[in-house]
């Protein structure tokens, strides 16, 4: 929570090659005042985080950031793997964590859902600050307890081995819910490097990542400088006790704010959503609008106008009933240009599931030969997978319209 004397404090985790190369993307900008020092890199593979070190446009050294744990030589795409090397160094990782975490209000945790290492630690390391770590005996700051923590998963491109849409299924289930069936991440935000690859480019990360980039920078930058300030709290709150706590954004840049209406750039946003889904079907709905400072302090964009006009958006879009807020973002820009984002929650994510059923359900009749037949292939256990199986389920049934 944003204290009186401050604005949201974030830090980013960061697991994987695939969320090693978005956190370093995040970093890179030249304004990142919402993060500061408070960042991890984990990784089990030396080779691979030097790569996303070496091609870092980062200013200062990025190796500060880097912790390589488990047997340094990688887990291919075996996110179970990844899950037992992060169990065996837990209280190494955790420890450089809580050391750069410091007085963090919230914390991102970034993973591609399609592999091993990210895949396998974060939805374990979210789940083992809630049910493992002794705040008190570890001696550690009340902060540790009250932030809130956000996973962000990746989706792979649809065309990727049957593989890797198995390991994102799984990987969902895993962030969403714990093995138990309650609920892991505070919030778990989506995007689709598929259906942010519009140009139908076969594997383009680096145009995905600006993009991811761009809709973080700006839902980090609703907890600053704001009007009618949206604190991270209110992402989680009203969402979490409606039991819709998944989003995605929706994000349209550099639009015209002398000639477009807010409903036209509410509608524009909408149309660039980061995975596949109906907006009607949304149970949650806030919208961050940033504008050129001359233009708010001159009173042509205002926050009460915004959140008039959004709560007309969402009515002519079936979203009348979702929970949500608004807020004006001044940035310090020429011209007009209005960027706007929205974060849609609790819609029905039958429309990104149906990409990867086919092949989750291939790779899962592969397992099974390989189980009948005793081979090494079959590394999760039956009971397991339907466990996850049934979350995920459970889940989206609650969530579909």
């Amino acid at each position: 929570m944003a204290r009186a004397d401050t604005f949201t404090r974030w830090g980013v985790v960061a697991s994987g090659e695939g969320g090693n190369r978005v956190a370093a993307e995040l970093l890179s900008r030249e304004e990142n005042t919402g993060i500061a020092e408070r960042v991890v890199l984990l990784n089990t593979n030396r080779a691979d985080i030097r790569n996303t070190v070496d091609q870092s446009d980062v200013d200062g050294d990025l190796d500060d950031y880097v912790r390589v744990f488990g047997d340094k030589r990688g887990v291919g795409n075996d996110f179970l793997e990844g899950e037992r090397q992060t169990e065996s160094d837990v209280q190494g990782i955790t420890n450089e964590i809580d050391d750069r975490m410091i007085n963090a209000d919230a914390q991102l945790f970034l993973t591609t859902l399609g592999g091993g290492t990210g895949n396998g630690s974060v939805p374990y390391l979210l789940r083992e600050y809630d049910e493992q770590i002794d705040v008190e005996s570890a001696n550690y700051g009340p902060w540790i307890d009250d932030a809130v923590r956000i996973g962000v998963g990746i989706w792979p491109y649809y065309n990727e081995p049957s593989q890797r849409q198995f390991n994102a299924m799984l990987g969902l289930s895993r962030l969403l819910r714990r093995r138990d069936g309650t609920q892991n991440a505070d919030m778990t935000l989506l995007a689709g490097n598929s259906h942010l690859d519009r140009d139908g480019r076969s594997e383009s990360y680096d145009r995905v990542n600006e993009r991811i980039v761009a809709a973080l920078d700006m839902m980090i930058g609703a907890g600053r400088e704001t009007q009618s300030v949206i604190d991270v709290e209110d992402y989680v709150a009203k969402p979490s006790s409606v039991g819709a706590y998944h989003f995605t954004p929706a994000l349209a840049t550099e639009l015209n704010g002398k000639m477009l209406e807010y409903g036209l750039m509410f509608d524009k946003a909408a149309e660039n959503a980061y995975v596949p889904m109906d907006v009607s079907t949304a149970r949650a709905a806030f919208a961050v609008v940033r504008a050129p400072e001359r233009m708010v302090e001159r009173g042509e964009v205002t926050a009460t106008e915004v959140d008039r006009a959004f709560d007309t958006w969402k009515r002519d879009n079936g979203l009348s009933g979702a929970v949500g807020m608004t807020t004006v973002t001044p940035a310090d820009r020429r011209g007009n240009d209005v960027d706007v984002l929205l974060l849609l929650g609790g819609f029905d994510l039958n429309p990104l599931l149906d990409h990867a059923r086919d092949s989750y359900e291939g790779h899962k009749r592969n397992l099974d030969a390989a189980r009948q037949l005793g081979g090494n292939e079959a590394t999760i256990s039956q009971r397991h997978l339907e466990d996850l199986e049934r979350n995920l389920e459970e889940y989206v049934d609650a969530n579909a319209r």
